[in-house]
C-alpha cells in the first residue's frame, strides 16, 4: 500500500505552501550549535594549524634552503676552479709579454728591419700625445711654475 503524501500548508498567508529546498523548519533548532561549540571547533583548527601545518611548512622551507645552498656551493666550487685556470693563463701570458718586450729582442728585430741606434742620448718626441717627455722618460727642459720640472 502506498502511503499518502503529506501536504504542507502555509501558516501565514505570505509563507509559501512548500518549504524552500534544502531547508527543514523542524531541524533548524537542532542545527544551530551554541557559541561554546563554535569556540571549541575554532580552537581545534588553531591547534591543528599550530601543531601540524606550521612545522610542515618550516620543514619544507628548510629543505628548500638546503637545496639552494647546495647548488650555490657547487657553483662556487666551479667558479673557484675556473678562477684558478684563468689566473694561471694570465701568469703565462704575462711571462710571454715580458719575453717579447725584452730590450735585447727589440734591438735585434730593429737591426733586421734596418733601424739604427740614435747618436744622441736624449730623444725628443714631438706631438700632442707625448706631453713633452722624451723616450728615456726625462723632461725636455720644460719648467713648471716655481722652478719645478713638469
Amino acid at each position: 500500500m502506498a502511503a499518502p503524501q503529506r501536504r504542507y500548508r502555509a501558516k501565514l498567508p505570505t509563507e509559501p505552501a512548500w518549504p524552500a529546498p534544502g531547508r527543514d523548519p523542524h531541524r533548524e533548532s537542532r542545527r544551530s550549535p551554541d557559541r561554546s561549540l563554535r569556540r571549541k571547533a575554532a580552537g581545534r583548527r588553531d591547534r591543528f594549524a599550530m601543531l601540524v601545518v606550521v612545522p610542515v611548512l618550516l620543514m619544507l622551507g628548510s629543505v628548500y634552503l638546503h637545496t639552494v645552498s647546495a647548488g650555490l656551493d657547487a657553483r662556487a666550487t666551479e667558479l673557484g676552479a675556473r678562477l684558478g685556470r684563468v689566473q694561471d693563463k694570465g701568469e703565462r701570458l704575462q711571462v710571454k709579454v715580458t719575453e717579447l718586450s725584452g730590450s735585447a729582442r727589440i734591438r735585434e728585430l730593429a737591426g733586421k728591419l734596418g733601424m739604427r741606434q740614435p747618436e744622441s742620448d736624449t730623444l725628443r718626441v714631438y706631438g700632442n700625445e707625448s706631453r713633452g717627455k722624451a723616450e728615456d722618460g726625462k723632461q725636455n727642459g720644460t719648467q713648471k711654475k716655481g722652478g719645478e720640472q713638469r
